[in-house]
């Protein structure tokens, strides 16, 4: 056995220092010349790999479940997860353990930067970042991608389950499994995407029911973005009309005992349909709700809020606290005492459609449809041409075929 002389350790330390151990993590570019000049006594480093950690890591004792005894430092590269947790151990100075018998400082900073250059050296010039696993649209990506496809917004939770986080990322492939139940699920949310976006002539009439989140205020100043101006609390939903028809707007609503009387404005894609006026605050047996409406299908903004009547601050016994409904509802006779409780919206209920008349042009049956048989544009392109419109949309990251990559869409993404 011999030891490196100083000036050994000197040549080895200025040449090593050429290559960093930052680049060690990049591995991208390939090693110079000098760098590649300081391997020239690896052999000098596997004999103090021998000396001092073979004593521990050999075939008998097994330290660490690891044996040293047959490594060669200029073949680290054949060794590379060994190498690795060598490279860890002696840059955080675990190795050899306190007390036991260490080379100098300066040996150790060689053996580790030698190995770092032989791994690295061997990685640079075969780059292989391994296999990747299937990966699958999560909620957020399946929403966007529904909306630059068809123009529709959903909630894709509605179908699918929540995401597997993974390093605080709910998008890694690596925690994406493909169930046969998610399948279903993704088989699910498609007929009824497809649904909303073509349309039903044939509905039938069925009730949709909308809650109110208790954390939304609705004080008289308290203005809910998408309903009118000069209104107060309320509620925005976006629903789905499947045919063109008639449908009736119902409301159920919390407190507002002795306020007296209330006017409620309903609007749709921001235009009023319906004023209704509630009597004692509403808290009577009377059900709120509108006369049929004839809404054109497709997925449109329902609104409703309360006609502010209010400008200033309560006047009350007690502070305001400025969140409406901090009163509660579990004891309405005592929770809101000493404060002024208006009406709330709690939920919003949309029938229909009563009496169906066909189906209007909407932004997703533009999307889907490239032409009408019957109509100039079908007659004229032809039965066999009308129907689905293969025209692609900006979904996709593919370029369609037969377009020359000038866009993107539907047949890219399916490919």
């Amino acid at each position: 056995m011999k030891t490196l002389s100083a000036g050994a350790v000197l040549w080895l330390w200025f040449a090593l220092m050429g290559q960093p151990s930052g680049d060690r993590a990049s591995g991208s570019a390939p090693l110079p010349a000098h760098d590649v000049a300081a391997l020239v006594d690896t052999a000098d480093l596997t004999d103090v790999v021998q000396r001092y950690c073979v004593r521990c890591h050999n075939g008998r004792l097994l330290r660490g479940n690891l044996t040293l005894e047959e490594f060669d430092v200029d073949a680290a590269h054949e060794r590379a997860p060994t190498a690795e947790k060598m490279i860890r151990k002696l840059r955080a100075g675990m190795m050899p353990p306190p007390g036991q018998r260490r080379p100098s400082p300066d040996t150790l900073l060689a053996l580790v930067e030698t190995l770092e250059t032989v791994v690295d050296r061997d990685a640079a010039r075969d780059r292989n970042p391994g296999s990747r696993r299937f990966q699958r649209l999560n909620r957020a990506e399946y929403e966007r991608v529904i909306r630059d496809l068809l123009d529709l917004e959903i909630d894709a939770s509605r179908w699918l389950p929540a995401d597997t986080y993974l390093g605080a990322f709910d998008n890694m492939a690596d925690a994406q499994g493909l169930s046969t139940t998610l399948l279903e699920a993704y088989l699910r949310a498609a007929t009824e995407v497809s649904r909303i976006a073509v349309g039903n002539p044939a509905a039938l009439s069925k009730t949709a029911k909308y809650t109110n989140p208790i954390d939304v205020s609705q004080h008289a100043w308290d203005h809910i973005e998408g309903t009118p101006y000069g209104t107060r609390g309320g509620m925005v939903v976006t629903h789905d009309f499947p045919v063109d028809g008639e449908y009736v707007i119902s409301l159920e609503t919390l407190f507002g005992q002795g306020t007296g009387f209330q006017d409620v404005d309903i609007s749709i894609d921001g235009e009023g349909v319906a004023l209704l006026g509630l009597e004692h605050g509403g808290r009577s047996t009377v059900p709120i709700r509108t006369e049929p409406i004839f809404v054109k299908a497709g997925q449109r903004q329902v609104a409703a809020a309360f006609v502010r009547t209010i400008e200033g601050p309560y006047e009350d016994r007690l502070k305001t606290p400025g969140w409406s409904f901090v009163g509660g509802e579990d004891s309405q006779a005592w929770a809101n005492y000493g404060i002024t409780a208006l009406p709330h919206l709690s939920e919003l209920m949309v029938t229909g459609p009563r009496r169906s008349a066909g189906l209007s042009e909407t932004a997703s049956r533009r999307k889907v449809f490239h032409c009408h048989p019957g109509t100039e544009r079908g007659d004229r392109g032809g039965a066999g041409l009308c129907g689905v419109d293969r025209e692609p949309a900006r979904a996709s990251g593919v370029p369609a075929a037969g377009d020359g990559g000038r866009s993107r869409g539907a047949d890219g993404l399916l490919r």
